[in-house]
This record gives C-alpha cells, sequence and structure tokens, in this order.
C-alpha cells in the first residue's frame, strides 16, 4: 500500500510464502520503495516470505509479540504434522532470523500512511487487524479474522473459538459499518455486509 504525496515508498503487507518474486516484480514494475513489511498474523502463508523480503531491502518486519516465534518455526502454527509440512514445502524445519523484528504498539506513521492495530486473537493469539489510513481512504486489513462470508479457523495451535467472539464482538463495537475490510484470502468486503450476512457476526453466535 502506498500514500499519494509519497508514492515512491510503501508497505508490504503480509508476504507469505512464494509471495518474494511476484512481489519483487510489483515493486520494479511501479517503481516503488519498500519501507516496512506489517503482517496480520505469523502463519507461513502470511509471513513466510518475510525473511527475503526483509533481507533484500533492509527493512522491519512488524508482527505481534505473541507470533513472532512463528517467523522462525513456523511449523508450531501448523499443527502436530507442521514440521513435516515445512520439511516437505521448504526443505527445512526452521527459517532465516530476521534482524529487525517490532512488536506493535502505539499507532504510528510510516510511508505517508497512518497505521493503527487492534488486536484480535482468535486465528492465532497474535492476530491483528491493521487499520491503514492514507490520504485518500481508510482501510482494515483484516488477516484471517473476518473473511467475506466467514471467520478464520481456529483449531490450529493458538487458535481459540471464544477468543474469536470475543474478538468478532469488539471489532462490531469499535470499527463502523462503512468501514473496508480486505481480509487475507477471498474477496474485499464492508463490514457492514458482513453484519448482515456472515452468520458468525449475528448477535447469537457473538
Amino acid at each position: 500500500m502506498t500514500a499519494a504525496d509519497d508514492v515512491s515508498e510503501c508497505v508490504i503487507i503480509d508476504p507469505g510464502i512464494t509471495a518474494f518474486e511476484p512481489v519483487e516484480a510489483a515493486l520494479r514494475e511501479r517503481g516503488l520503495t519498500p519501507v516496512a513489511i506489517l503482517a496480520t498474523h505469523g502463519h507461513l502463508d502470511h509471513v513466510g516470505d518475510a525473511h527475503k523480503l526483509a533481507a533484500a531491502h533492509r527493512l522491519p518486519v512488524y508482527l505481534a509479540e505473541a507470533d513472532q516465534h512463528l517467523l522462525i518455526r513456523p511449523g508450531e502454527g501448523l499443527g502436530p504434522h507442521g514440521s513435516a509440512m515445512m520439511l516437505q514445502m521448504t526443505g527445512a524445519e526452521t527459517l532465516p532470523a530476521i534482524e529487525d523484528v517490532r512488536d506493535y504498539g502505539d499507532p504510528f506513521n510510516v510511508a505517508g500512511l497512518a497505521v493503527e492495530t487492534f488486536a484480535a486473537p482468535g486465528h492465532t493469539k497474535g492476530s491483528m487487524l491493521l487499520q491503514v489510513t492514507s490520504p485518500e481512504v481508510t482501510v482494515v486489513f483484516s488477516g484471517d479474522v473476518i473473511f467475506a462470508g466467514s471467520i478464520g479457523r481456529t483449531d490450529l495451535p493458538g487458535g481459540s473459538m471464544s477468543e474469536m467472539r470475543e474478538s468478532l464482538q469488539r471489532i462490531v463495537e469499535h470499527f463502523p459499518a462503512d468501514m473496508p475490510l480486505l481480509p487475507g484470502h477471498g474477496q474485499a468486503t464492508v463490514l457492514g455486509q458482513e453484519l448482515a450476512t456472515n452468520p458468525y457476526l449475528q448477535p447469537g453466535n457473538l
């Protein structure tokens, strides 16, 4: 994502495994310079190539402290066969360490964008919603918390359906109905649409 008043700088959000080459191609095509990586949570399909991009561009990686161990040992977030899955996908059980990993804290500005975080455990302990504001628009990157018509799974290590329900309730109370949501998978949506149609956001399920 970029800010209109400084289109040469950008942030990279949730660069999952196999993201390195397409992200690099997009940066070259658009003439962009990344200045940070922002992650909604620590699963491999959201941060698996963060170490490659961080090393190539000397970038800090922002990820909630509760999920930071998954940057190096992603198999711990994949269930009982996580290590075997890692070996099959990458040839190793661990990923290289990232030099500059930062926890989220107070709202901050990067690449001309204002970033606010909203803790939403349930999918993982460190799941975050990222509210990102440019001069033109505010959007929320909802990671694997809310999808169009569904929510993220809660049966993996660190997941909890009770925590997910609490997070969803706080999201409904905190964000306006017209807030655009950009999920980690599937199509974009709007919170009001999910309030009307998503079965997990109905009053009887919260």
